[in-house]
């Protein structure tokens, strides 16, 4: 039901109920007057009618008659009783039927006058089978107590009350109208200004600048003056968490650590774009179990025991990819997980609360950490050789060996031996040091590659006659690299030495160049034993030998490739090894060309 029905209806309620409530109040109060007033009138007449029959002579002979005559008179029917109760005239009784009355001594009226000279009574009347209205007076005479009734039906009264009754419905029918005519005109009016704010508000839901604005100072008005209000609060309040939501978009877009949100369900509900790329998750990922995401059994059971507790908890586990190439190597990701729980913890026996994890990639780190405890290892096993057997030849020329001039130069002779390497080992320790962080500082230049190659080569020419290897130079004049003169010479001294060393006597050793897109290809291959494959992706790592015996007995420090490949990479180039068609090993440089170096 409306608003307007219902006015409609309250006001016709209203009015029913006055009028009922006047109806009869009316009725019952004008009926109570003119009972009382017909009451006094019939007593009055009463009086009347018994000083009339005071003045009879044989009242029991002239009953009949003077009852007849005085009910004229009176306008209301006579009695006249005996002393004995007995009818001895009755102005509706013919005098024949007298003797068929009831002895009327009984009754209340006639009782009352007796005993008190006055008496009242209302009933229906056994003689005229109507209501009636009756008043009886004693009358005194030497025969004994008479008494004069007289009896009135009181039509009067409720032909006058049927009266009131009808003007009152009719009253009522009019107000009624009237009510109903001013309670639609009022209900039109203020269910149109509801209907107006009805309207307003559900376009608000829409578009919050809406305004009500209705006039007055009426509650309607105030209504429309606080829903105004409201929705004011509310465009604040969104512009406030629109903002709010767009910075903290931003920083989860900008965040490299990755963020998982997750609600009581234990379902996603938020995953950042760094956590998609670190573990290549693909398709959308909200609304999944994280199980089912990223498949990881530890990731689970931080989240489940966080979720558990309420605590916060923090934990390193290892991670697969969602899809190949999102990982290094190894194929996983390390990350320490810090997870925390999104609600307070609330009173017992309540569901598990959603969990917020931020993931941090230390997968690197934990690379760089073994890599430097590797390095460690490494640079302690290389020192500690030359070391021992420098200390080993010292202590026993200091044991007397110094008085064997033959015996004393060989153990001269390997301390000069380790002492170099030794050397040798340090230099090149502080030169990866230096390259490493940047401390070494590189000034690219224009060089001819033909020029550096030759120049190299002509000083392991000796070396390389000694094991009867040919190192050819096979370079264009004229082909120009940006590089730093140093860190070119030694790359192409570490890669012709090395290609020296680890091949037979009587090997050959090739070095060539050609141009390919803006850049110079430097090649250097041997014809010796290779690389295996399996250690192919490794020989660029510090202290790393294939052949770990002969690279030591040969007195390499296992840093020259490492130090080539920064060297290289500083000069914005690239290094690789492969096998070549002879099945030697085949190191291939990529360096920019003059050209190339001097557009960049």
């Amino acid at each position: 039901m409306g608003i307007r029905s219902k006015l409609i209806a309250f006001a016709v309620g209203i009015a029913v109920l006055a009028a009922v409530v006047f109806d009869g109040y009316v009725v019952q109060t004008l009926g109570a007057e003119l009972e009382e007033h017909t009451e006094d009138d019939l007593a009055a007449r009463t009086a009347l009618v018994a000083a009339a029959v005071a003045g009879a002579g044989d009242l029991a002979a002239e009953a009949p008659a003077l009852a007849a005559a005085l009910s004229e008179r009176a306008g209301a029917r006579v009695t006249l009783i005996d002393p004995d109760g007995v009818v001895r005239g009755d102005s509706s009784v013919p005098p024949e039927r007298l003797e068929e009355l009831d002895v009327h001594g009984s009754r209340r009226e006639v009782a009352d006058a007796r005993h008190l000279g006055v008496g009242r009574g209302e009933r229906v009347s056994k003689t005229t089978r109507m209501r009636m209205l009756y008043a009886a007076r004693r009358l005194d005479r030497p025969e004994g107590p008479w008494v004069v009734r007289l009896a009135f039906e009181p039509v009067a009264i409720d032909r006058s009350l049927s009266a009131a009754h009808a003007r009152v419905v009719e009253g009522t029918l009019l107000a009624l109208a009237l009510a109903i005519g001013a309670a639609l005109v009022g209900a039109r009016a203020l269910s149109g200004r509801l209907v107006y704010l009805t309207g307003v508000a559900r376009a608000m839901r829409g578009d919050l600048s809406r305004r009500a604005r209705v006039q007055g100072r009426d509650e309607i008005a105030a209504l429309g003056s606080a829903l105004d209000d409201l929705a004011e609060s509310l465009e604040r309040s969104r512009r406030e968490l629109g903002g709010e939501g767009e910075r903290f978009g931003a920083v989860l877009e900008s965040m490299r650590e990755g963020v998982l949100v997750t609600d009581e369900r234990g379902d996603i509900t938020l995953i950042n774009p760094a956590l998609s790329q670190l573990l290549g998750v693909r398709g959308d990922a909200v609304g999944r179990p994280p199980l089912e995401v990223l498949r990881s059994a530890g990731l689970h059971e931080i989240l489940e025991e966080v979720a558990r507790s309420r605590a916060a908890a923090m934990r390193e586990i290892e991670i697969a990819p969602a899809s190949p190439g999102a990982a290094g190597p190894a194929g996983r990701r390390v990350v320490v997980v810090n997870a925390a729980p999104l609600a307070l913890p609330a009173e017992e026996g309540r569901g598990a609360a959603g969990v917020v994890a931020v993931f941090f990639d230390v997968t690197e780190l934990r690379r760089i950490e073994g890599l430097q405890r590797n390095f460690i290892a490494n640079a302690s096993h290389e020192l500690r050789t030359p070391v021992a057997s420098i200390r080993a030849s010292s202590e026993t020329l200091l044991d007397g060996a110094l008085d064997d001039p033959a015996a004393a130069r060989d153990f001269v002779e390997v301390i000069d031996r380790n002492a170099t390497r030794l050397h040798r080992l340090v230099n090149d320790l502080l030169d990866l040091s230096r390259i490493e962080g940047g401390e070494r500082a590189l000034s690219p230049g224009t060089l001819d590659l033909a020029e550096q190659a030759e120049a190299t080569v002509a000083l392991l020419r000796e070396r390389a006659r000694e094991k009867r290897t040919t190192v050819e130079v096979e370079v264009a004049p004229g082909t120009l690299v940006a590089a730093d003169a140093r860190a070119l010479d030694q790359v192409l001294t570490n890669l012709v030495d090395n290609a020296i060393h680890h091949t037979p006597d009587g090997s050959r050793v090739a070095v060539r160049a050609r141009a390919s897109d803006g850049c110079v290809v430097l090649e250097v291959e041997d014809d010796g034993p290779g690389i295996p494959a399996a250690h192919q992706a490794r020989v660029f790592e510090r202290f790393y030998r294939v052949d770990a015996g002969r690279s030591r007995a040969a007195g390499g420090t296992g840093l020259g490739l490492s130090i080539a490949k920064h060297l290289v990479e500083a000069m914005r180039g690239d290094i690789t090894v492969a096998n070549g068609a002879a099945g030697g090993a085949l190191f291939r440089v990529t360096l920019p060309s003059a050209t190339a170096g001097a557009e960049g």
